[in-house]
């Protein structure tokens, strides 16, 4: 049963995101003795206590359970009633949903994703305004609470979520710049607007100079002051002063201003009276009538509350203490402070969105006692105050292939799934086989790309492939890396995913262009570069050329080749083949994708026809496949190299054939750091090579081969070189050390 849980993410995440929905049936279903919304709400409870009991069912939880659901069961013998009923249900909800989200946080590590928040209250504010719109063109163009009670019974609540939200992700946009919650925050301040609270205004407003003053603040520290945004708040801080005046909001002061005969704001704060009247809705008037009542009730109604609507004043903490009376009251404050004491806190916790929850439910209310607030209220604090455990990395790519960028990927999944990371591996196209070769607790999801004849149809698709995407995963992970460059899908996934991109660059393509500025600039430039963090090479020399080109990026601009898997490697060339090693030849070998534009095989095949007409103790061997296997079978019969050439095709353990060869052999026109080449280091094969590659520990031709020239003289010479007089030592290196220092140098740009 466990397994109905596992999904409890996702099942609040979506709970989140149809809570406007939820009200608007709730509304609808009012003359009936149980709405529509309790219905739904009641389902979504019993799920969160069966889940308590049965996934989360540790001896504090069953403890706070079983306290809660006695003092209610308590409650209920006492104020025997319908109303009752609905009470303590919203009591018990909001106790078992912290408990609930508090356990999910710690044993699954993860946040709920803000997404589902901004978009919750997208949905709630788009709900407002084409009601007033509606309501504005076909009836009586009036607003007031009693029209919009029409689609939602209890506005005041929604007025909540909008002001307890906005400075959420007010909070957010300190450190990023997010289209989507920005769009949120001005569609969310005109729906208080058309409502006419004043208290989200003033909570908006408060929010905008919060982030003006942080922002401005770090900017001067770091003497980066952005000049632009900060011209763009200022802009639309006095256009909405300046606006203010044709809104019905504006309207509304007017009026309470009026009624209240308020001449000066000063008159506000001397005056005891016209603060409670006039700021809190006579909250304090009110509030002192109640607890008269309750103080001349009887000792049960103290205890055991009032289980009345004459309880609620509106000021949640007051509310729960009238209503439910002291035993419950304490259980309340005792359960969260376990709650919030066992939450792992952040080092620098964001607590502006949090002391505006405090205040809202201390001094307005309509917070702990209404389940749509206090669900998103909870997420909200959790938020802000659980670190996560582990980094959260997502990592982007087009398929699983043999290849040199699968076996780097693999390495780098191996060397970096740890306690520390979780690791999310997005690709276009699960190879299963494949995919069990992977870790276990590696994530692996499907990002799928449509590609029917009817492009139109495919762009449709993809789109909204894009857009569900965008709601689950947009900056949901700490860190995103694209790792396959030529990949576009793979691209928008690392780019939106995290705020801090990286992208893996494997080849050196200003070499593949033929440094074809204007080619160059159109790959490069669809890839969007500018909004990832950090570019990450295999080889100095890719690095080099592209910075040539881009100095821009210079800065961003990192090199970290590929790990080594020396015990795999070792311990699969130990494997037994076949074939044997041709008696009294030197054995070259090539390894790799049959791709002649890039790997260069006529080269190859000339060179060596070359060397045996001189010297016919040598023999190659050819493993991999790709499309231009029958061009390299030409070449072999072109330049009678039949008898000293044998192709095998792909082979999917090769390092046994490499383990038997004298020479690797490479003859590519670009690369960006091969696979085949950390091989051969490992398995103490020397190289030859046509192009200079070198990383933060490996310089090829310089400590562990042979260069040439791209022409077939040069590396025919080369080779006969070689066969007479090899005296070449390869440069010893410690590979543990290396990987260990390419993994510090990936955790200097891993948030």
């Amino acid at each position: 049963m466990k397994k109905i849980f596992n999904n409890s993410y996702l099942v609040i995440s979506i709970y989140i995101i149809f809570s406007f929905l939820i009200d608007i049936l709730t509304n609808l279903t009012l003359s009936y003795t149980f709405s529509i919304g309790m219905i739904l709400r009641g389902i979504f409870l019993i799920y969160l206590v069966v889940g308590l009991l049965i996934k989360y069912n540790n001896k504090e939880n069953l403890y706070i359970i079983f306290i809660t659901t006695l003092f209610s069961i308590l409650f209920l013998i006492f104020n025997l009633n319908v109303y009752s009923l609905s009470l303590i249900l919203k009591y018990d909800y909001v106790i078992f949903l912290a408990l609930f989200l508090l356990s999910m946080y710690k044993t699954e590590d993860k946040k709920i994703n803000r997404n589902m928040i901004t978009i919750s209250l997208i949905l709630y504010s788009l709900t407002i305004i084409i009601f007033f719109l509606i309501n504005h063109i076909f009836y009586d163009k009036s607003l007031s609470d009693t029209n919009f009670n029409k689609v939602f019974h209890a506005m005041k609540e929604v007025n909540v979520i909008i002001t307890i939200v906005v400075p959420y992700l007010f909070i957010s946009l300190e450190k990023r710049k997010n289209f989507i919650e920005v769009f949120a925050i001005i569609i969310s301040l005109v729906a208080s607007i058309l409502i006419g609270t004043r208290l989200t205004v003033v909570i908006f407003l408060l929010s905008l100079l919060y982030l003006l003053f942080k922002k401005f603040k770090h900017e001067v520290k770091t003497k980066k002051i952005n000049y632009t945004d900060l011209f763009i708040y200022i802009a639309f801080l006095f256009t909405f002063i300046y606006k203010f005046k044709a809104t019905p909001l504006y309207k509304n002061l007017q009026l309470s201003l009026k009624t209240h005969k308020i001449n000066t704001p000063w008159d506000v704060f001397t005056n005891f009276k016209l603060f409670d009247s006039f700021v809190l809705n006579n909250r304090l008037k009110y509030l002192k009538e109640v607890c008269t009542k309750v103080m001349n009730s009887n000792i049960l109604t103290k205890i055991f509350g009032s289980g009345s609507e004459y309880g609620l004043v509106h000021m949640d903490l007051f509310d729960v203490l009238l209503s439910f009376g002291v035993i419950l009251f304490l259980v309340f404050i005792g359960a969260f402070i376990y709650i919030l004491k066992n939450i792992k806190t952040k080092k620098r916790p964001s607590y502006y969105p949090i002391i505006v929850i405090f205040i809202v439910a201390i001094f307005y209310g309509h917070v702990v006692l209404s389940p749509s607030v206090a669900t998103i209220a909870l997420v909200i604090i959790f938020n802000n105050l659980y670190k996560k455990r582990r980094k959260k990395i997502l990592i982007s790519s087009s398929k699983l292939e043999v290849g040199d960028q699968t076996s780097a990927l693999f390495n780098f999944i191996k060397y970096n799934n740890n306690s520390d990371n979780e690791i999310t591996l997005f690709l276009e196209d699960k190879n299963d086989e494949m995919v069990k070769s992977l870790p276990c607790d590696v994530i692996i999801k499907k990002h799928k790309v449509f590609k029917f004849k009817l492009r139109v149809l495919s762009k449709m698709l993809n789109i909204l492939n894009k857009l569900k995407y965008l709601m689950t995963n947009f900056k949901e992970y700490d860190n995103s890396i694209c790792f396959d460059t030529k990949s576009m899908s793979s691209n928008y996934l690392a780019r939106y995913a995290s705020n801090n991109q990286i992208i893996y660059i494997h080849n050196d393509y200003t070499y593949l262009y033929r440094s074809n500025v204007s080619k160059i600039n159109k790959f490069f430039g669809i890839r969007k570069l500018d909004k990832y963090k950090h570019l990450i090479f295999v080889s100095n020399e890719a690095k080099d050329n592209f910075i040539a080109l881009y100095p821009r990026f210079s800065e961003k601009a990192i090199v970290i080749n590929n790990y080594i898997d020396k015990d795999a490697i070792i311990s699969l060339s130990k494997e037994k083949i076949d074939i044997n090693k041709p008696k009294n030849k030197k054995l070259f070998i090539y390894v790799g994708s049959i791709d002649e534009e890039k790997k260069n095989f006529k080269l190859m095949i000339k060179a060596i026809s070359m060397v045996k007409e001189k010297n016919k103790n040598i023999f190659l061997w050819i493993i991999g496949s790709g499309k231009d296997e029958k061009r390299l079978k030409e070449y072999i019969k072109e330049y009678n190299m039949v008898d000293n050439v044998k192709f095998f095709g792909y082979i999917k353990n090769y390092y046994p054939y490499i383990l038997k060869s004298d020479y690797v052999i490479s003859t590519s026109n670009y690369e960006g750091f091969p696979i085949l080449f950390t091989d051969a280091i490992v398995l103490d094969k020397k190289i030859i090579t046509t192009i200079s590659l070198s990383d933060e520990a490996i310089k090829i031709d310089k400590d562990f081969g042979y260069l040439s020239t791209k022409t077939d003289e040069d590396l025919a010479k080369t080779i006969l070189s070689i066969l007479q007089n090899d005296n070449l030592k390869c440069k010893k290196i410690d590979i543990d050390k290396i990987n260990h220092n390419k993994t510090k140098l990936l955790s200097g740009i891993l948030k």
